[in-house]
């Protein structure tokens, strides 16, 4: 949310000099312009392993494009995605090791005699079946599945699922419970060993109220997937298993709320400095997951604390993606999630505990025709509709979310797409159903004919992007059939976004330079995560260090109403990651903003832009009605100026609108706003139809 000077007056410069964040920052007055962000749209780059060139080429563009859009807004280098956001350099992750992941939560556990080694081993045990080699553990048959919960229902000759975990059946055992019996770190370089590929920034999972700062996760991979092994063995079969820590960090200065998240993406910014060598960012990197920013009052990454050990949505896990067969069968390709919990100084333990998958319902929750189970019920008639409405209020694959966790009973014991138990879509079915209709009067109450286009989305993609949030879904995005060449429609202008076959990163390399195939290498990523992730995450990080919270909507609370009922919303979003929904129940809202400064934001325009998001379903649809505007700065005099308004009857409704407010600032008004004052206030009157709505309000602006 910059406030703009006229685009006349706008002086572009790149800088090639490189200089701190911290410095940058300092002088972040000199930003002229917003954010131009790259178009997320897919390309025909194949899902299958091994278009290396075509993967080094997505790298460029990437690269090149943001780099374009980082120089534009005077950054003091380009944010560079596979630098500062998603990090693959074989250099650099190879600092990084499963037995050092281990070794420092068990020293910080302070349970005598664990070593790294029992530590793994009792976390593979747990795909055994009872006792295992570890009887102590909760093993994946601990707990008997309720045959009637295997959905879809299994037909003759198919594998059973004996165990559960949270009451739903999972495959048991697995394969990989065999590495409970081995020492994955007996050499580094057997196939039974585990190699780093990734490092992820991910503060854009940071919420709008600074409640955490975001995860920062490290993918460990399986050697046995990499083509030196796999290409060597004759039956050429699948031995792929990922583990991936996904450490959630604490904000550090809660009282700042986001803005208390400040160090972290400052020290993510400066890895993209061009002073940087690969041994330097390598050593930083690992300092920040290993030691955290103690001058900052960070704590490091690979903490106890920050893997589940509390439970709820916020506190970060661990979790699995394996497909380790040797002569069996075809069989099915899960994902988990497990829970990292530890005792105290006087009682100390640690313990990596089977878990649900957060926010992925079991599918037999969607199935028509199911009586007698009291979950299925609750899900059909309540607590999906009321999902509906936040799974439909977005444009943007990033965006998709629940509007607050799934209630527990309903979360899957493992997500999997192959087969069918997480295909939603194929157990809801193509008929009449209680949960479709509940569904459909939901969307029709929003406006949607349900037709299927972006604007007006029918059952099935609201479906889909449920099935688009389930690990399985993302992970593998398929329709109905579960056909690989299928593509999941989800109700946007775009194909979902392609990924490597069931995972996001892979165990294959290509050149970091492609005109240097001798040179350095890093591991490759999906199409999805270059072409669609990193692109909204960079915009979300450059957002959160060049704009206005106030004016972006992005501060819970602050903005206040006697009249509307005003909350943040995550999904109808034009800029960073919130906007203000705002609900009538009044013919008269006012919508006030705190006190804000212009310091920052100089020069600003002479009129106030905005944009304004006006839902479909309307209870007048003659008369809509009229938003004005009013500005205050006590210290220069200014109290309750009219600032102009604008007749909503003209906007299109179901999208967002870029309004200008009529009535041009006069010059003293002009002139006070760049004397940076603090108090400067804005007032929105929303004169409508009671009832109507909701509205949503992003981005606003001072232009000329």
């Amino acid at each position: 949310m910059l406030s703009k000077r006229s685009s006349s007056s706008i002086s572009m410069r790149s800088r090639s000099v490189p200089g701190s964040a911290g410095a940058w920052w300092r002088a972040r007055h000199a930003a002229l312009a917003a954010l131009a962000l790259l178009p997320a749209a897919c390309s025909d780059f194949a899902p299958g392993d091994g278009e290396l060139d075509d993967a080094s080429a997505l790298l460029d563009a990437a690269e090149a494009d943001l780099g374009e859009a980082a120089e534009a807004l005077s950054l003091p280098f380009p944010i560079e995605p596979l630098k500062s956001l998603t990090v693959t350099e074989v250099d650099i992750v190879s600092q990084f090791s499963l037995k050092d992941v281990l070794q420092q939560l068990v020293t910080q556990s302070g349970v005598p005699g664990l070593t790294p080694l029992t530590l793994f081993q009792r976390f593979m045990d747990t795909y055994r079946a009872a006792p295992g080699l570890y009887p102590s553990v909760p093993h994946c048959d601990s707990v008997a599945a309720n045959p009637n919960d295997v959905f879809p229902p299994p037909q003759p000759g198919d594998t059973p699922s004996p165990g559960s975990i949270n009451g739903w059946p999972v495959r048991c055992p697995r394969t990989i419970g065999q590495d409970s019996g081995i020492d994955p770190f007996s050499t580094t370089a057997g196939d039974n060993a585990y190699m780093a590929t990734t490092l992820a920034n991910r503060f854009d999972l940071a919420p709008p109220d600074g409640a955490h700062c975001g995860e920062y996760r490290i993918v460990f991979a399986r050697k046995s997937g990499h083509p030196d092994f796999s290409n060597a063995r004759p039956d050429q079969t699948f031995r792929r298993s990922f583990i991936i820590f996904e450490g959630r960090l604490p904000n550090p200065s809660p009282s700042l709320g986001r803005q208390g998240c400040r160090p972290i993406v400052d020290f993510w910014l400066n890895q993209s400095s061009p002073s940087k060598s690969v041994a330097t960012r390598a050593a930083e990197l690992k300092s920040f997951y290993f030691n955290g920013l103690p001058a900052s009052g960070v704590g490091p990454v690979i903490h106890i604390d920050n893997y589940g050990h509390t439970p709820g949505p916020n506190n970060g896990q661990i979790r699995t993606n394996e497909f380790l067969l040797f002569q069996e069968a075809f069989d099915a390709w899960p994902l988990r999630e497990f829970r990292l919990t530890h005792g105290t100084s006087s009682s100390p333990s640690l313990n990596v505990i089977p878990s649900f998958v957060k926010d992925n319902p079991a599918a037999k929750l969607f199935a028509p025709g199911i009586s007698g189970d009291s979950r299925v019920t609750s899900f059909q008639s309540t607590v999906f509709p009321n999902l509906v409405e936040r799974l439909a209020a977005a444009d943007d694959v990033n965006r998709f979310a629940y509007p607050s966790a799934l209630p527990d009973a309903m979360n899957a014991g493992e997500s999997l797409m192959i087969p069918l138990q997480n295909n939603y879509l194929n157990a809801i079915g193509s008929g009449t159903s209680t949960l479709r209709t509940n569904i459909a009067n939901k969307l029709i109450a929003m406006g949607s004919d349900l037709s299927g286009t972006p604007t007006n989305l029918s059952v099935d993609q609201i479906v889909g992007r449920a099935q688009s949030l389930a690990c399985a879904g993302c992970h593998e995005p398929v329709d109905a059939t579960n056909s690989p060449s299928s593509s999941l429609d989800v109700g946007l202008s775009s194909a979902f976004p392609k990924t490597l076959v069931f995972t996001h990163t892979s165990e294959k390399t290509a050149p970091v330079d492609e005109n240097d195939p001798n040179g350095p290498r890093r591991f490759i990523l999906s199409e999805a995560v270059l072409k669609t992730f990193l692109p909204y995450r960079e915009k979300v990080m450059t957002h959160f260090l060049l704009n206005n919270a106030t004016l972006g909507f992005e501060k819970p609370g602050a903005w206040t109403s006697t009249q509307a009922l005003l909350a943040t919303h995550t999904g109808r979003v034009k800029e960073g990651i919130a906007s203000l929904e705002v609900r009538t129940p009044s013919s008269f809202n006012a919508i006030v903003s705190p006190n804000f400064s212009t310091s920052g934001l100089t020069p600003v325009g002479n009129k106030i832009k905005l944009s304004l998001f006006v839902s479909k379903q309307q209870p007048n649809p003659s008369w809509v009605g009229n938003l004005e505007v009013l500005i205050s700065i006590p210290s220069a005099g200014i109290n309750n100026q009219w600032a102009g308004n604008v007749v909503l009857n003209g906007l299109t409704r179901g999208v967002f609108n870029e309004v200008t407010f009529s009535q041009q600032l006069p010059a003293a008004t002009v002139a006070a706003l760049n004397a940076a004052p603090s108090d400067v206030k804005l007032q929105f009157n929303f004169n409508v139809t009671a009832n109507s709505g909701p509205y949503y309000m992003d981005d606003i602006r001072f232009e000329n």
